[in-house]
């Protein structure tokens, strides 16, 4: 890119409008924080949408109570469910309403740096991407850093390899993304699924053939709850990380031997993971014996990661 080009995209980043959609359920305290981190962006042309997906009155009226806290610094669109409808939906009814050219997502529990939507939207538009990722750091409910992901397998930006990368380590963390608003209503946004509608989503982005691109930096913290139960340590985890196995299945014809065994690998321990947190020694001593054999070196590769 010459230097006038550079210049003119730089231009036309500050005008450009970035949506940020918020789905928020029973929590208070991160949800400020992380509204806080969007109002404390070095990119100004910001829209904050925040929809509440509590369907109670009381919770409803601390997430107002938090909103009009911030409304005195930037004003937030703020939509509420009359019913629970789960993050999938939730995130959806965000993106109907967004203004922006530009739409990115940020978990209420989780927060921006401050320079995330300036690169990662400058670096779309120098690169013309229908939508992109960034690498991803992990912390846990105490701020301690748990896990970097890098995203340094992306070594090709084709259909195919974009769809492999995506079945073997997954292409997700919502709070990475971005998209132009049009492709993202082209590929009809998130699947109303409660575990895996981020990774379904990404397999349409994929599968739909607009540009992707990496930027290989981490302008964000995001919370995995250890401690806690919920959608991502219960039964719904099992069930849907289950059904996404099964959907993955039916792409192992396209790959490799070493790496149908890495997904199956994978799965294993994701499900081995699930049952410690609920406690279940069992099935985690049989979910964890079917990843080692599934793929031993991966595996131990995989424990030593985490």
């Amino acid at each position: 890119m010459s230097l006038l080009d550079s210049k003119k995209v730089s231009k036309k980043t500050e005008k450009v409008i970035v949506s940020v959609i918020i789905a928020t359920f029973k929590r208070d305290i991160s949800l400020k924080k992380a509204l806080e981190s969007v109002i404390k962006q070095t990119y100004d042309s910001i829209e904050i949408i925040v929809v509440d997906d509590n369907a109670d009155i009381g919770w409803n009226k601390i997430v107002r109570e938090i909103i009009n806290e911030i409304n005195q610094i930037k004003t937030i669109l703020y939509i509420q469910n009359e019913t629970n409808k789960g993050s999938a939906e939730t995130r959806n009814k965000g993106i109907k309403a967004a203004s922006g050219e530009y739409i990115t997502f940020l978990d209420d529990d989780d927060i921006y740096l401050p320079n995330k939507i300036k690169n990662q939207v400058k670096y779309m538009l120098e690169n013309g991407s229908d939508y992109s990722i960034t690498d991803l750091n992990l912390y846990d409910e105490s701020g301690k850093l748990i896990e970097k992901r890098k995203r340094s397998y992306i070594k090709k930006g084709s259909k195919g390899d974009l769809l492999k990368y995506h079945l073997m380590y997954h292409l997700t963390g919502t709070d990475t993304m971005m998209f132009k608003r049009e492709y993202l209503l082209k590929i009809g946004g998130f699947p109303p699924v409660n575990v895996g509608d981020e990774f379904y989503l990404m397999q349409k982005a994929i599968e739909t053939e607009g540009k992707f691109g990496y930027l290989p930096v981490c302008d964000l913290k995001a919370v995995v709850h250890t401690s806690s139960e919920g959608l991502s340590s219960g039964t719904s985890k099992i069930e849907g990380e289950n059904k996404l196995y099964e959907y993955k299945k039916g792409y192992f014809n396209l790959l490799r031997l070493n790496e149908r065994k890495y997904i199956t690998m994978r799965h294993y321990a994701v499900l081995a993971f699930a049952e410690i947190r609920r406690k279940n020694y069992i099935n985690f001593f049989r979910y964890a014996i079917k990843s080692f054999i599934s793929s031993p070196v991966n595996c131990i590769r995989l424990l030593i990661k985490i």
